[in-house]
């Protein structure tokens, strides 16, 4: 998996971004993929438990990092995953005009991403509400949804949780997502994730900090 191997259709054109859509976990750690980023960087936790399972990009540029539950495998996933990527700002022009109209590169990129997902959901999309807020000091926005047919890897649909921070000098996409393992498995939810499991990933999403950047402490190591 490349940082342009995206898990949908790109961004409508003109809005220049793309780049930002949430990757798919494709292919297993190997040792030469590993590296320390350089710069402003995301704190994150993952679920307990959860592994590395990929990573890919420049230290001190975009990357993608991967994590899933023990045993799973990126092409037979259910439980979950969650994906974090490090995203380079879009051109000035397009930071003027959505400051401009009072918004935050979050707040657009977070729309856009689920405009996409609702619209290559081949089955019915269910979405989730969009939150803009502050977590620690980041301008950061949150949504999601449940698409309820996706394909051979998700027959029986698949969801995510998405967040975008915007930091100082990056942008950061997290991603979890998880997949039904059976026709009924939590139809009683009408996202088919436990209230619980939900409640995790959100807080995992408000724990995020940011570090390495011109204003902001060190990156642990």
């Amino acid at each position: 998996m490349g940082l342009k191997k995206l898990t949908s259709a790109a961004i409508a054109a003109g809005m220049a971004l793309a780049a930002l859509l949430p990757l798919r976990a494709g292919a297993e750690l190997v040792e030469g993929a590993l590296f320390q980023p350089n710069g402003e960087n995301l704190m994150i936790s993952h679920p307990p438990g959860w592994r590395m399972a990929y990573m890919d990009g420049s230290p001190d540029g975009d990357y993608v990092v991967d994590f899933l539950p023990p045993n799973e495998a990126h092409d037979s996933w259910r439980e979950g995953y969650m994906g974090v990527q490090r995203r380079t700002f879009p051109d000035s022009p397009l930071l003027d005009n959505i400051k401009a109209r009072n918004l935050t590169l979050a707040q657009v990129a977070v729309q856009e991403i689920m405009q996409n997902s609702q619209r290559n959901c081949p089955g019915r999309f269910l979405p989730m509400g969009q939150k803009n807020t502050v977590t620690n000091g980041i301008p950061t926005s949150v949504s999601g949804g449940f698409c309820d047919r996706v394909g051979a890897m998700a027959p029986y649909g698949e969801g995510s949780v998405i967040a975008v921070f915007q930091g100082q000098e990056r942008l950061f996409v997290v991603q979890f997502g998880w997949r039904p393992a059976t026709q009924n498995e939590l139809k009683e939810y009408g996202w088919r994730i436990t209230p619980a499991r939900l409640q995790q990933y959100l807080d995992l999403l408000n724990g995020a900090t940011l570090c390495g950047g011109a204003e902001e402490g060190a990156c642990p190591k």
